[in-house]
């Protein structure tokens, strides 16, 4: 059987474009640990945010055009507007939390997020939720036991409290989106008025707070950070957005349960955190709790 180079060619690229998302996702804990520890978290959140709402707007501008922002209805702004309260709730918290916790301490307990989507979504939306499907997410829920467990304590347990916080927002909003809005609506045009909607209720805590002086004692490390996290993040929809372009990107799902395996990598790198046994074999039950969910064994 003769295999045509073009076929192979776009095979690659869009295998290479969900992998490139992966990464990129990854690294987005470890970009915003660099800045949480050098800055204000709620100045740091609201720079992110207005940073991610400008790289949304150029991926939009380069995927239709800028008509499509404004053809939605006004309950759908309104709804939109009220996931970016919950998104800026989230992220605020994200910050807050990876100000005084490390990555690979508030990374599992944040990605309890996803279990309890699934779960909300099987009571709320009726979604599918075999005993397959629980196995596995009991799976991962003793993988991040086996990761927190062989992580160093950290005296002040902060983090733990706002990292739950960023976790019921991130739910709520997934929750709020997927039951107002539906799977099938236009996910560039809302991650663009999300961040958006989201900078501008994080610029006004600041400006309530008066943090927005607390900008000029950001350092370059600081101001790294929260560019990479938002370049990262926002790298990660583009990929992902290309690589639907050129076929079904879920047959590529299973790449995505690697984002665990790239957030610890890059807090070894990054942060300097060492990965015990113990928290290499809980990433690996994360993993294969991750795929069976994926694959609807």
């Amino acid at each position: 059987m003769d295999l045509d180079p073009l076929a192979i060619r776009n095979l690659l690229i869009w295998v290479a474009l969900v992998l490139a998302g992966t990464i990129l996702l990854g690294g987005v804990p470890s970009w915003i640990r660099s800045t949480a520890k050098r800055a204000d978290p709620s100045a740091a959140a609201a720079v992110f945010a207005l940073l991610l709402a400008l790289a949304c707007a150029g991926l939009v501008s380069v995927s239709g055009g800028f008509v499509r922002l404004l053809t939605l209805s006004a309950l759908q702004y309104v709804w939109i507007g009220v996931c970016a309260l919950l998104s800026a709730l989230s992220w605020l918290s994200l910050f807050t939390a990876l100000t005084g916790g490390r990555v690979s301490k508030v990374m599992p307990v944040y990605l309890i997020s996803s279990l309890l989507t699934l779960a909300a979504s099987h009571f709320l939306f009726g979604a599918p939720m075999g005993l397959w499907k629980i196995c596995c997410m009991v799976l991962i829920l003793l993988g991040i036991v086996f990761i927190e467990s062989s992580t160093p304590q950290i005296q002040s347990q902060l983090w733990f409290i706002y990292t739950l916080i960023a976790v019921l927002a991130t739910v709520g909003s997934q929750l709020l989106r997927k039951g107002m809005l539906g799977d099938a609506f236009d996910a560039q045009v809302f991650e663009f008025w999300r961040a958006s909607f989201a900078a501008v209720f994080l610029w006004i805590f600041v400006f309530l707070r008066k943090k927005q002086q607390t900008l000029q004692f950001f350092t370059p490390r600081a101001w790294f950070g929260v560019l990479f996290a938002a370049v990262f993040l926002a790298g990660s929809y583009a990929a992902t957005y290309f690589a639907s372009q050129r076929g079904d990107i879920s047959y590529l799902a299973p790449i995505g349960v690697l984002t665990s395996v790239f957030v610890m990598l890059f807090a070894r790198i990054f942060q300097k955190e060492k990965q015990p046994g113990a928290t290499v074999f809980g990433t690996l039950l994360v993993i294969l709790g991750q795929f069976g969910i994926l694959m609807g064994l």
